[in-house]
């Protein structure tokens, strides 16, 4: 019989294989890699597999009558037999497999009366000679939880018409017993994998039933308390409590066993236990308590906080550890590095940057943010092994100390484990939340011989890591520190800027899409430098966006856009309004409604001729600062928000922010014409601020078939290169003050 007399070898399977190719059965998984990571619980590989799968399908091939029985799971790639009657493979390709049906069907048995006379099977190397097999039925192996993990299957070589109901239904019944008994198989080896954790872990597990008496003694517990665990399992609790705590210990184990509520059970408390030496101790105990065949049990994981409580009085006079996360902070960090250089003459600093992370303060809040960095920290502290220090020493900063003559060799190793612990991501509150991090390197006494020095050249690698793209790191050279230079001296010049009068304002035309008609233009900052000519504002902006001068700039900026729009009414230009762009400091001044209203009666203008911009990020950061906002625009400042759908704001935002206009980003409608995907999006922004009442106008129109599609989808108002570059007021007067007729810009004075 071709089952029992043929085991395919690597050549034979490697023939089926390029047979079944031809043949092309689907191994499509409906339910993808959640069940072969419930595949791999059973741990089919790793231990050897009871002999019961063997039995139940020598039991089916009897009670079925037929010549092969086979109890089966489903690897990614191959069919693993793990019973088997009248079989000689231990496994197939699933290619191979006529049980792929049976997985796709669903719960239903599966049958193929003759595989010779179906279309599907017909031509399987199984089929074909020397197999010969004509019949099969099937049906799936369902876990406690109906996961799909094997089948249960029978083969015969005559074809059969008549597979009774009864047939079908004892099939299911053996299929039951094959997966109730892979849920043993994994529920002894979870049992065992637990005990052995149990017996190993340095945490000390006792139990103890309802008289006190201890019933389980851990290798810790032996560890912790000096009693090997022979002397310890049958004498009661007393053993490790103080002789001045045992009264009330007694009192509280006897109100329990009378039925009184655990008021600790599942609380850490830290208290005082009693070595077997009579030496007193702190410890940290959780308590567990629970109802049993036997009666009442209580549990107890135990900790030796001795280390602890000694290394805290040494460090209580420091305010040294950050709040959130119980890492030290940037005053214990810097003196640890202190001291290490005191004592040693040498350290070496790894400062951590978190690529990223306002995102996801922005997008999930900061309940989240913070859940996220308590995360993150135990993550960096398993990932630093050794005699290291790890420090929070600002909002995503962190910073680690290698003590010794640790070189630089070291020094990278704990950098690429540090970006191997952050390449999977931290799930809080359902969230798969992944940021990356950079790292800057700085070595004592090579690069510096004081903390603050050697703190400031590991942030300077740390800032050419981000610079050059992030999740990286970076070791300190001379020239980092002539790049700081430069940097010092860059913003400098950004203070002197508006005292040598070098800002300056160019404007972008903003247009009604179904006229033509010039209703606006957008201030733009730029910088005229004396030695660099004309910066664009990514040469700029980074900086001054942190710089002080922000404020005073962006005042500057109100002020000059009020007195242009002014001026272009009374040489005759026709313009409903002027926008400017609004900096975080400005916002965070909490004085914007009177430096506005000011610059606007100071211009004899009305509040609807002035337009502020904002951020989705200065919306988000600032959410509690925003009341001068929401105060302009019941005078009737217009509110925009900038470059809507590149970043996180939720439709909430929309809803609860003062707006009066959307602006559509350029990059969804730079492609507009041609991508489905970005004319979706424009088109759902558009519905979305028009049912909020809102005007909306999109940037970057460059093209006639840009336009075109805009206006069919309804878009308010249009600004881009189509109606002119950013340029100079004179220039805005020169080209639009003299048309007389509503037509489209571009049309008149074509780019």
């Amino acid at each position: 019989m071709f089952w029992q007399d043929y085991t395919p070898n690597r050549e034979a399977m490697n023939s089926l294989t390029s047979k079944a190719t031809l043949f092309a059965l689907p191994t499509d998984q409906p339910y993808g890699l959640d069940r072969l990571d419930r595949l791999a619980s059973y741990d089919l590989n790793g231990t050897a597999i009871e002999p019961v799968f063997d039995q139940l399908a020598a039991l089916g091939a009897q009670l079925l009558a037929v010549p092969v029985c086979m109890v089966s799971v489903f690897g990614h790639d191959e069919q693993v037999f793990i019973g088997r009657f009248g079989m000689a493979a231990r496994n197939i390709p699933r290619t191979l497999s006529f049980c792929n049906d049976t997985l796709r069907g669903g719960n239903a048995v599966h049958v193929v009366p003759d595989l010779s006379a179906d279309d599907r099977y017909r031509m399987h190397p199984f089929v074909q000679p020397p197999g010969n097999t004509r019949f099969y039925a099937g049906t799936l192996l369902l876990d406690r939880d109906g996961m799909p993990v094997g089948s249960f299957c029978i083969l015969d070589h005559t074809p059969r018409a008549d597979f009774s109901d009864d047939a079908r239904a004892l099939l299911v019944r053996l299929a039951a017993i094959a997966a109730g008994a892979l849920d043993a198989r994994r529920n002894r080896l979870t049992g065992a994998a637990g005990q052995r954790f149990v017996e190993t872990t340095t945490m000390a597990v006792i139990t103890a039933d309802h008289n006190g008496r201890i019933t389980f003694w851990n290798a810790a517990a032996e560890a912790i308390f000096g009693h090997p665990a022979h002397e310890a399992i049958g004498r009661n609790l007393m053993l490790i409590v103080p002789e001045r705590f045992r009264d009330a210990h007694q009192v509280g184990l006897a109100r329990l066993v009378r039925g009184g509520v655990p008021t600790l059970a599942g609380k850490t408390v830290e208290v005082q236990a009693l070595h077997r030496d009579d030496r007193e101790f702190p410890i940290e105990m959780t308590l567990s308590y629970w109802n049993g065949p036997s009666g009442q049990g209580f549990g107890a994981h135990i900790l030796d906080i001795s280390a602890r409580r000694a290394r805290e009085a040494r460090l209580q006079h420091l305010a040294h550890h950050d709040e959130l996360t119980g890492l030290l902070n940037r005053r214990g960090f810097m003196e640890c590095v202190e001291r290490c250089l005191a004592d040693q003459g040498r350290a070496t600093v790894l400062a951590l940057d978190l690529d990223m992370f306002k995102a996801v303060n922005d997008a999930f809040g900061h309940a989240v943010g913070d859940a996220f960095l308590q995360a993150l920290s135990v993550r960096l502290t398993t990932a630093i092994t050794g005699d290291a220090s790890l420090g929070r020493i600002g909002g995503d900063e962190f910073a680690v100390l290698l003590t010794g003559d640790t070189g630089l060799v070291r020094a990278t190793d704990v950098a690429r484990a540090i970006l191997r612990a952050l390449r999977d991501p931290i799930i809080i509150a359902q969230h798969d939340l992944q940021v990356g991090v950079s790292i800057g390197i700085a070595v004592a006494p090579i690069h510096a011989t004081d903390a603050d020095e050697l703190m400031i050249r590991a942030d300077l690698a740390l800032f050419r890591a981000k610079h050059e793209g992030g999740r990286a790191y970076r070791i300190f050279d001379s020239g980092m520190g002539a790049d700081l230079a430069a940097n010092r001296a860059f913003k400098m010049e950004i203070g002197r800027a508006m005292a040598n009068g070098e800002w300056e304002l160019l404007y972008q035309p903003q247009v009604a899409l179904h006229s033509g008609r010039l209703v606006g233009t957008e201030a733009l900052l730029r910088w005229r430098h004396p030695k660099r000519g004309m910066l664009p504002p990514a040469a700029f902006l980074p900086l001054l966006e942190t710089h002080a001068a922000a404020f005073e700039v962006g005042c500057w900026v109100i002020d000059q856009a009020c007195a242009r729009i002014r001026d272009w009414r009374a040489a005759g230009l026709s313009i409903d309004r002027i926008s400017v762009n609004l900096f975080a400091a400005q916002i965070r001044a909490g004085n914007l409604e009177d430096i506005v209203l000011s610059a606007l009666e100071r211009h004899g203008l009305q509040p609807t001729d002035l337009e502020l911009e904002i951020t989705e990020t200065i919306a988000l950061r600032h959410d509690g600062e925003l009341e001068p906002l929401r105060a302009l625009h019941a005078a009737g400042v217009a509110i925009a928000f900038d470059d809507f759908g590149t970043g996180f704001a939720s439709l909430a935002t929309l809803k609860n922010f003062p707006l009066s206009r959307l602006k559509i980003d350029r990059s969804f409608v730079t492609d507009i014409v041609t991508d489905p995907h970005s004319a979706a999006i424009v088109e759902g922004v558009i519905a979305i601020g028009h049912r909020l009442d809102l005007t909306v106008i999109a940037e970057g129109i460059e093209t006639g078939p840009q336009e075109r599609v805009l206006l069919s989808l309804g878009c308010d108002e249009g600004q881009g290169y189509l109606y002119g570059r950013p340029m100079t007021g004179a220039d805005i007067l020169a080209r639009f003050a003299a048309r007389t007729r509503p037509a489209l810009i571009h049309t008149l004075f074509p780019i």
